[in-house]
């Protein structure tokens, strides 16, 4: 009987499944988009002090407490509320808080005994660029009494809580650049690296270094906002208040989009490497989609003005943050054997120049915007030009010669430029750390609100008669002049506030100009008029009550 003996048959391939992968990718990086949408808190401008209990120059028998409402939210802990005695001397040392519930107003108590006399109160709050907003005001205990001065408080900002917020923040911008261009390299360049001891080691280190600095800013988010010393720095209330802030609660939403991110970073870690160039731009594309993510949370992180940063704008940051990643994660890694195989170095030498062509563009982007030619866009366009001279470096290391003096000569190339990498990432960290994106795209002066803001006149107590078994009726006013126009605030105090409505008048000799006025909650009325010329006018409120009953109220106002 003869034995025949079958040869084995070749292993066919098995489909990878790559429509599969592709539609996974898709999903992480839409994961990876959605928690960022959903997270991140919209940017609600500079508070306005609207109304305050008691009122300006109000005399009152004893009040239990100060009250300041805004038009907005403001994070209780991150604003100070000073009062002086009609003594001079100050009664108040805590943190205010929300009283009862209210995230638009904030409350001070005032001390067991109160005596007759004036009560001088100051207060600060962040503006939407962490610029300190102020105002002042009085009211009378019983009957006035000339107050022994006006509060100080102080607005600058601890060294060392400075010092360790801003370092936070530049090694948060460092630590995810090197990470995304880690993850590129070896989803995209050189998959093979991915096997490597050194390059899991270095990816796990770039994610820490992500995860505690964001977090150390979120941390110290609070004292670098409300201008404490860095030994109240650890008040429980001031972290409360970093989360409830816009800026802090957006660098919750880092680590929320980092969630889906490090899902994707640790299956294209434990995963085999790429083998075809499909596989290798589809996971490449996946990396720079979750990457682009994770970047916008710099210019949405930091302190913005309302309605920004544009579309536009969130592309230019994000196209910047890009251009760093790839280059610098291929220098660190072409730092190592691991990373200079043939293949991997000339893909990258063909990335290279396209990465300092967007470099370019974003720094061009960065002064078309607004931001002026400042530090960071200069430094976009010297490190675009320092990628294009690494890409002829790179071009020249792949050229002539055996595989082995390839590497031994890129090696020694590398050394040196690894070390400029190291240095041009730090510096432009730092530079977006002190130059927040949102500036790039804020009009006027850089983080400044206008003046009117900054320095707030503290609202004006109306009274009127309403004919009425109840007495006098009262509002307070706030004008605010803003460039040319004049911004109108109108606080309708009392039970029936609600149910009132307003109109107002600017009236000058025979001339009388309406200034239209929305609803913008109960008893809360805004609105905003161009006046015509300089000099001394007469605004003239009507309120209408709900029973028909009208009454009007005069302000005396200067316009200059």
């Amino acid at each position: 009987m003869t034995t025949v003996q079958e040869r084995p048959r070749a292993a066919v391939a098995r489909p990878r499944g790559s429509a599969g992968q592709l539609v996974a990718l898709l999903l992480l990086v839409a994961a990876c988009w959605g928690a960022l949408l959903a997270t991140t808190p919209q940017a609600t401008g500079d508070p306005v002090l609207v109304t305050t209990s008691p009122g300006n120059t109000e005399v009152v028998k004893s009040p239990d407490a100060v009250v300041l409402t805004f038009d907005r939210p403001v994070p209780a802990a991150l604003a100070t509320v000073r009062v002086l005695d009609p003594g001079g001397r100050q009664v108040i040392f805590t943190r205010p808080t929300h009283p009862d519930g209210r995230e638009d107003a904030i409350s001070v108590p005032m001390p067991a005994q109160r005596n007759e006399g004036t009560y001088a109160v100051a207060w600060t709050a962040p503006s939407s660029g962490l610029e300190p907003i102020s105002g002042s005001f009085t009211f009378d205990v019983s009957r006035p009494i000339q107050p022994g001065g006006i509060p100080a408080i102080e607005t600058t900002r601890d060294p060392v809580v400075a010092a360790v917020h801003l370092a936070a923040r530049a090694l948060a911008v460092a630590a995810m650049v090197l990470l995304a261009g880690l993850a590129f390299f070896v989803a995209s360049l050189g998959p093979p690296a991915v096997r490597a001891r050194v390059t899991r080691r270095l990816v796990k280190v770039a994610w820490w270094l992500l995860v505690g600095s964001t977090l150390v800013a979120l941390v110290s988010f609070g004292p670098y906002a409300a201008w404490v010393p860095w030994r109240d720095a650890l008040d429980p209330s001031l972290l409360s208040a970093a989360v409830e802030s816009g800026g802090g609660a957006a660098l919750l939403a880092r680590l929320a989009t980092l969630l889906p991110a490090t899902l994707g970073l640790a299956l294209l870690v434990v995963n085999p490497p790429a083998t075809t160039a499909v596989e290798r731009w589809s996971r490449g594309a996946a990396v720079l989609g979750c990457a682009s993510a994770v970047f916008a949370t710099w210019p949405l992180a930091d302190p913005r003005p309302l309605g920004s940063p544009s579309p536009l704008a969130l592309a230019a940051d994000i196209g910047l943050l890009l251009a760093l990643a790839v280059p610098v994660g291929g220098l660190v890694l072409l730092r190592f054997p691991v990373g200079r195989h043939r293949h991997a170095v000339a893909r990258l030498a063909r990335f290279v120049p396209g990465c300092a062509v967007l470099l370019a563009v974003a720094g061009t982007a960065q002064v078309w915007l607004g931001h002026g030619f400042g530090l960071l866009p200069a430094g976009a366009l010297a490190v675009a030009a320092v990628f294009a001279a690494f890409a002829w470096l790179l071009s020249r290391g792949t050229a002539g010669g055996s595989a082995k003096a390839r590497s031994t000569r890129l090696g020694h190339q590398v050394v040196g430029v690894a070390g400029a990498a190291a240095l041009i990432t730090a510096t432009t960290a730092t530079l977006i750390a002190i130059d927040p994106g949102q500036s790039a795209h804020a009009a006027g002066p850089v983080g400044r609100a206008p003046a009117a803001i900054r320095e707030q006149a503290p609202p004006a107590r109306l009274t009127y008669d309403t004919g009425t078994p109840s007495g006098q009726g009262s509002l307070d006013l706030v004008l605010i002049p803003t460039a040319d126009r004049l911004d109108v605030r109108v606080s309708v105090l009392g039970p029936h506030g609600a149910h009132t409505a307003v109109t107002t008048t600017l009236k000058r000799d025979n001339r009388a100009e309406p200034v239209p006025l929305d609803r913008a909650g109960p008893g809360y009325w805004t609105g905003w008029a161009t006046v015509p010329e300089r000099g001394r006018w007469q605004l003239a409120l009507t309120l209408r009550a709900a029973d028909g009953s009208t009454h009007t109220v005069e302000q005396p106002i200067d316009v200059r």
